[in-house]
């Protein structure tokens, strides 16, 4: 019910976009909520109104009797913006499935850096969190080689009851608590917000040693400039700079910066569309 109660609430934002409405006006607009006794909507609408999802006033009707209209109340947008978060999250996740029955690439870069792996000291990091996949990557560090040491930056909850040996530098990838020239490899999966990356670039290069590497794994990579406003533009432009944790990132952006930090650098895609951008600290 609370669910099916949320569908409404939309439905009833969206019937309210263009004008204001009265029950009855709504009530035909959302025909596919069936609702018999007529009795939900005007409690539902008097709940929206408490969360300041709609605003109404008792306006002259067309024939003379008063009647309340609605329309859409401040906390709107807000509402609407976390719906086509959730929608987004929904269609990367079958999208992910979709690309994954593909072999080869989908843009023509350049190859795998020539450089020693698993060795020394490696940072893991990632944007928002560690997930799954960094357990994933760190387990097959450790298997490679017994010549590493593992850090990670932010929360440990991922790794913390797996028995694996290794130390925090903090909780800001914008602040990484150790000095300078620490790491041989950092390994970040995820793109922090465009507005913090250069930071979060520069950051990376302090604590890296002389040769050490630099590798962001972005799992949602476009290269070309938006021509044309197509639906999937849209996807991609929103996913960028509204809801930067849902992976989808600007690689020309990404390479300007890694290029202006790194004389030596370059990327290559791992899987359709996910790409690892790289760059050595000379």
């Amino acid at each position: 019910m609370k669910a099916e109660t949320s569908d409404l609430k939309r439905k009833i934002l969206l019937t309210l976009d263009e004008c204001p409405l009265s029950i009855y006006d709504i009530i035909h607009s959302i025909s596919d909520f069936s609702d018999p006794k007529r009795t939900r909507l005007p409690k539902l609408l008097k709940s929206m109104e408490s969360e300041k999802l709609v605003v109404s006033a008792l306006q002259p009707g067309p024939l003379g009797p008063y009647r309340r209209m609605y329309e859409q109340g401040p906390d709107a947008d807000e509402y609407l913006i976390d719906s086509l978060k959730n929608g987004l999250e929904i269609i990367l996740h079958f999208y992910n499935a979709f690309r994954s029955s593909y072999s080869g690439g989908l843009y023509n870069l350049g190859h795998v850096p020539n450089v020693r792996n698993f060795e020394g000291t490696i940072l893991f990091a990632a944007f928002p969190h560690l997930t799954v996949d960094n357990l994933i990557e760190i387990r097959d560090v450790l298997a490679s080689s017994k010549n590493v040491r593992i850090c990670i930056i932010g929360s440990d909850e991922i790794l913390s009851k797996t028995g694996i040996d290794y130390k925090t530098v903090g909780s800001d990838l914008l602040k990484i608590e150790t000095k300078d020239e620490t790491f041989n490899q950092i390994s970040m999966r995820g793109v922090p917000p465009r507005t913090q990356l250069p930071y979060a670039i520069s950051e990376c290069k302090r604590v890296l040693t002389k040769g050490g590497i630099l590798k962001i794994t972005a799992p949602l990579v476009f290269f070309d400039e938006p021509a044309k406003p197509t639906l999937s533009e849209f996807i991609r432009i929103t996913g960028n700079t509204m809801f930067p944790e849902l992976g989808i990132v600007e690689g020309l952006e990404i390479r300007t910066i890694m290029k202006k930090h790194f004389s030596n650098y370059g990327e290559y895609e791992k899987h359709f569309g996910e790409v690892v951008f790289w760059g050595i600290k000379s």
